[in-house]
Parts: structure tokens; sequence; C-alpha cells
């Protein structure tokens, strides 16, 4: 296959190809394993340094493969999107001292006492990738806490997960894999699906991006479990009865390519979102404005310009002090 054009990998990272162009991307990857890496690589340029020109990553990742450059068509410079500068607008602008940053890291392992389990976790503001003993490849969210085994068992391979994760699954109906996350349990028939599962917020939720998730409550029989499908979102009703209804994949899996991605979400579940995106502790001055709706796409930088920007599209204005940001209504004085 002929060199791939580096915008379509943008766009494809991103999740805004055509599933014609995503087709094309994949064929191209699963042609040459240097071809893969060349993606990952890519990956986690766009999360580390998002800012520099995509001509010298292309020269750095060269580098690191050792592979000739000519062997790689670069393209033409990508225009972004209205969306995308209107982040990186609200992220960057003016060049003062950051707020709170979002990385990919390799998070923190540490292996428990008896039972032997090993957990994985994640402080706010930073990602961790990672792979499971059988090949599952999982990106962890920020503040969040996977727990499995150093092996799995012969008949199952089970995790817990707190806070928010990808899976990325092989399918062995001898082996199911099997997500534990609160009252729920997902399990995969061969997927690519998102868990996210944090302690004091909504009920637990699996979005699937790609093959099916069979979903259930953690004390139910399997005969209650509910199969979802690509584009759909589940959940167990207060009756522990699963739940599912369409979804917006795009928003939920952007994290993995180091967008926080919101549409119309009430200020108060978008703080504790963005508090974990930015290790920042958001505060609401006036309750009033927790049913304010949020929009945006939020990079892994917030600059203090950035942060008096957000309150300004919500109708507030924001006081910091360190870590603590305050939204103050307009018209209310500190």
């Amino acid at each position: 296959m002929s060199g791939m054009d580096w915008e379509l990998l943008d766009r494809y990272l991103a999740r805004e190809c055509t599933a014609e162009e995503r087709k094309r991307v994949e064929r191209w990857m699963e042609a040459a394993a240097s071809n893969r890496q060349r993606v990952e690589l890519l990956a986690d340029a766009m999360v580390g340094a998002p800012a520099t020109p995509r001509a010298e990553v292309w020269e750095s990742i060269e580098r690191q493969l050792d592979v000739p450059q000519k062997s790689f068509s670069l393209g033409a410079r990508p225009t972004r999107s209205p969306v995308v500068k209107v982040a990186v607008l609200l992220l960057a602008v003016g060049g003062t001292a950051l707020a709170g940053r979002a990385v990919l890291s390799p998070g923190r392992e540490v292996v428990s006492p008896a039972p032997a389990m090993r957990v994985v976790t994640t402080p706010p503001g930073q990602r961790a990738s990672l792979r499971l003993p059988d090949g599952t490849r999982v990106m962890l969210g920020v503040a969040s806490t996977l727990r499995h085994p150093p092996a799995f068992a012969a008949g199952s391979r089970e995790v817990e997960l707190e806070g928010e994760a990808y899976f990325e699954v092989r399918h062995d109906p001898r082996r199911p894999f099997q997500v534990r996350a609160g009252d729920l349990v997902a399990e995969d028939l061969g997927t690519e699906f998102v868990v996210r599962a944090y302690r004091g917020e909504a009920a637990p939720q699996v979005v699937v991006r790609e093959g099916e998730v069979a979903l259930r409550a953690v004390a139910a029989p399997d005969s209650s479990r509910r199969v979802l499908l690509p584009g759909q979102l589940g959940r167990l009703a207060a009756n522990g009865s699963p739940i599912v209804e369409p979804a917006d994949t795009a928003s939920y899996f952007a994290w993995t390519n180091g967008w926080l991605v919101l549409r119309d979400t009430p200020l108060r579940d978008a703080l504790p979102q963005l508090g974990r995106w930015y290790d920042l502790d958001f505060r609401l001055a006036d309750s009033s404005l927790g049913a304010t709706p949020l929009s945006g796409r939020f990079k892994n930088e917030l600059t203090d310009t950035g942060l008096d920007l957000l309150a300004a599209s919500v109708g507030a204005r924001q006081v910091r002090d360190g870590r603590v940001v305050t939204l103050y209504p307009t018209g209310l004085r500190r």
C-alpha cells in the first residue's frame, strides 16, 4: 500500500474520518507492524505535544523507527475545524501560566496483599495505557483505578474498575472477559468499549464502539443480561434491570485521544469531569449555575485566560486560589 496522508491519520485518531477512510487506515496498519507503531506514536504525540508541527512529529517518529523518510507521505498541512480552533483558543490563548494539565503517563501499579491483585491507579489529570495478561489493551482514564490478577484463571478473565477505562478485547468464548464497575457487569462479545463508573456520580455506563457487550447487574443471573451494539449506551435502572439507549460515541471515546468532550452537559455534572481532567477543584458560588449547559472540546492544557473564557461561556466569572477555581454569577461579587 502507498504512503498514508498524516492529515487522514489525525482525523482517524480524532474519530472524525468516514467509515471508508477508517477501513483504509486500518488496512494500512495491518500491512506492516511499523505502520501500527506510527499510529501509536502519533497518538502519544497528540497527547503529549499537541502544538508541535506535524512535520516535526513525523520526523521524530521516523527516527524512532529508523525507517527511511521517503516511505511515508506527509501530505499537506491540515486545516483545523472551527471547533478545534475554538478549543485551542480556549486552552492556549495568551500564553499565560497553566492552570491545569491532562497527560498520558505509565500509571502507578502496586500489587496488593492476599489475594494477590495488581492495582493500577491514575491521579487527576493523568491517564495510563497498559496491556493485561491476556493481551487486552486498556487505556485508564483520569482519577481511575483498575484491579486485575497477575494471570487470568483458565475459565474467566475478570477485572474491577472504579473511574473510566477503554477496553480493546480479543473475544474468547472459553474465557469471557468481564468488567465489574459498581453494581454493573459488562461482558465482551468481541469488542471495543468504554466503561465509566466514578464514585458518587451517575450510575455506571458502558458505551460500545465495535462488536457487542452483554450487560447485567452483579447479583442478577445471566438470563437477565442485555446485549449492547455499536453506538449504544447501557446502564442499570434503580431496580437493577439494564437500560439500553443511543449514545454519542465520539464524545465518550474522545478522551482516549486526549480530548474531553462535553455536549450540553449541566455545569454541576461538567465540573467534576473538568476537575479530574485538569486536577483542579471547581466550585460553584451559586447553585443556580448548576443547571447551565456547557459544551466544548478540552485539550490537555488549560490556561488562566482559558478559565476566564470557560466561565464567560456559562455567564460566570472565575476566581482561582491555587487548585481551587470558584465560579460566580457575573453579577455576584466575591
